[in-house]
């Protein structure tokens, strides 16, 4: 049944994500912590590999798959070799930089990478970002209905011609870039930048009514001797009254949340910060090591704490950086049945862009 839609506005600080923003890094992340379930959440299959006679609950998505022609067997098939990755973190630089692209795409009417003649890491450097840059990537939707399908636009990936009027194609890019970049394992914090500007109505391109761009990237410090690149914990802290889904849902995140880290054995502090005005939080965990068991609290939630322990490898960029994985904890909050049902509302997304530093 379709079902019209409802997105509450989001109010954040300058640096925060709006509460869409943060909707939208939570489907990322939940995404990246399991491909196969997250393509369930988004299409239907009858059996294994078959279209359903309703391909997706959402219209706009079901819409995408009809137009382009995507093939199940095939979607089904790719979406069974992939495997997780760890969380994204937010950053409100890479929001900045992104922000500013979308708002150009706007301007120039125009769905383009490079549209103001600089690289990548020029542009996110531009918007505060790190100059200690290793990786960073970018994909674009410049007419995406809701951030529900834009998220399902760049996991699906779908396009590759229309298959269904043309006869030629899967309906799914070729290679598969937006999946992949969002499931890039070396990349470790994101901004979600939707325009802030007036769209024209003159515009036939950049159509919004969401016109996104996300950047993707990672860092490192160096101690000098050794190149790191930190876990950041990640997360949000929500109560589930909207949809009572036992997910985040815009207008569920609680602001200024407490939360802390420890080192479980010793009880000593050792992180802390607060959740933002989406519910989110984003806690770089400096100088924490694999191999000790740490403690994560919401001390004024009442709800149990958790322990995580962090996975260490080692990357090269013609140097050695020693990577410690992102970890995501979220809190839900007394979930009660709520009376808000969320629905959300083809376009083609723009293949992505990406960036890899070398220090050779």
């Amino acid at each position: 049944m379709l079902c019209a839609a409802m997105l509450l506005p989001g109010i954040a600080a300058a640096d925060d994500p709006t509460v869409e923003q943060q909707y939208m890094l939570e489907l990322t992340n939940r995404f990246r912590a399991d491909p196969q379930a997250e393509l369930s959440n988004l299409v239907n299959f009858s059996s294994p590999g078959v279209w359903d006679t309703t391909k997706s609950n959402d219209a706009s998505i079901a819409y995408a798959l009809n137009f382009f022609g995507t093939s199940a067997s095939d979607l089904a098939s790719q979406f069974s070799s992939l495997t997780a990755a760890p969380p994204l973190a937010w950053n409100s630089a890479l929001n900045v930089s992104a922000t500013t692209y979308s708002n150009l795409m706007v301007t120039a009417d125009q769905q383009a990478h490079a549209l103001d003649g600089l690289t990548l890491d020029q542009r996110i450097v531009n918007g505060g970002y790190s100059t200690n840059w290793l990786e960073a990537g970018e994909n674009l939707f410049a007419s995406a209905l809701s951030p529900f399908h834009a998220h399902a636009a760049f996991v699906v990936d779908w396009g590759d011609g229309n298959g269904a009027t043309a006869g030629y194609g899967n309906g799914i890019q070729s290679p598969a870039g937006h999946r992949d970049l969002l499931l890039n394992g070396n990349m470790k914090e994101i901004g979600i930048g939707f325009q802030d500007i007036s769209i024209p109505g003159s515009n036939a391109t950049a159509i919004g009514p969401y016109v996104i761009t996300e950047h993707l990237a990672s860092q490192f410090r160096f101690d000098g001797s050794t190149y790191y690149s930190d876990a950041i914990l990640t997360g949000s802290v929500f109560q589930d009254t909207l949809l009572a889904d036992a997910f985040y849902t815009p207008g569920e995140g609680l602001a200024g949340e407490a939360i802390n880290v420890y080192n479980d054995l010793t009880g000593i502090l050792v992180a802390s910060g607060f959740s933002n005005s989406a519910g989110g939080y984003n806690i770089t965990l400096i100088g924490l090591t694999e191999g000790i068991v740490y403690r994560v609290e919401a001390p004024d939630t009442g709800l149990a704490a958790r322990t995580f322990t962090l996975t260490e490898h080692t990357e090269n960029y013609g140097v050695s950086v020693l990577v410690y994985d992102n970890v995501y904890e979220s809190f839900a909050v007394v979930p009660e049945p709520g009376s808000l049902l969320l629905c959300l509302v083809a376009g083609l997304p723009l293949l992505w862009f990406r960036s890899r530093r070398s220090f050779c």
